[in-house]
C-alpha cells in the first residue's frame, strides 16, 4: 500500500506541481515536500479470521515555507487521494477517509516551515 499511495501521489498532476517528486515515508525532505507516515495498519479481523482487508491510519504532513502553500499542498493532496475502487498495482483502494486536518501556525515568518497535517484513514485489499 505505502509504495502504491506514494507512486499515485507523485503521479498526480497537482501535487507534483506543488511538490515534484519530493513525496517520502517517514521523511521530511526540502520544502516544499510531503512526509507520509504509517501510524497504524490493523488486519480486519472477522469470525471467520482475517478478511484480507486492512484499515491503515496514514499521516499525511504537506510541508512549505509559507502557510498558503502548505494549505495549497494540503488541499491538492485531498483532491489526489485515491478514490474507491482504484487499482494500483496489485493493491485495490476501497476508501480513503479523511479523519483530521491540521493546520500549523499562520503567517509567513521567516527560516520557519509551515504544516498541513491530515490524517487518512486508507481502506485496501492489504498491504
Amino acid at each position: 500500500m505505502e509504495e502504491a499511495l506514494r507512486a499515485h501521489l507523485a503521479g498526480n498532476g497537482g501535487v507534483r506541481a506543488l511538490v515534484a517528486d519530493r513525496i517520502e515515508w517517514a521523511v521530511r525532505g526540502a520544502a516544499p515536500s510531503i512526509a507520509l507516515h504509517l501510524i497504524s495498519a490493523p488486519p480486519d479481523t472477522t469470525l471467520a479470521g482475517q478478511s484480507g482487508l486492512v484499515q491503515a491510519r496514514v499521516q499525511i504532513d504537506c510541508w512549505a515555507d509559507t502557510f498558503l502553500k502548505a494549505k495549497q499542498i494540503g488541499a491538492a493532496v485531498i483532491a489526489a487521494l485515491p478514490e474507491r475502487r482504484l487499482i494500483i498495482g496489485e493493491v485495490r483502494f476501497l476508501a480513503c477517509t479523511i479523519l483530521d486536518i491540521d493546520r500549523g501556525r499562520f503567517g509567513d515568518t521567516p527560516n520557519q516551515l509551515h504544516r498541513t497535517r491530515l490524517d487518512v484513514r486508507v481502506a485496501t485489499n492489504g498491504l
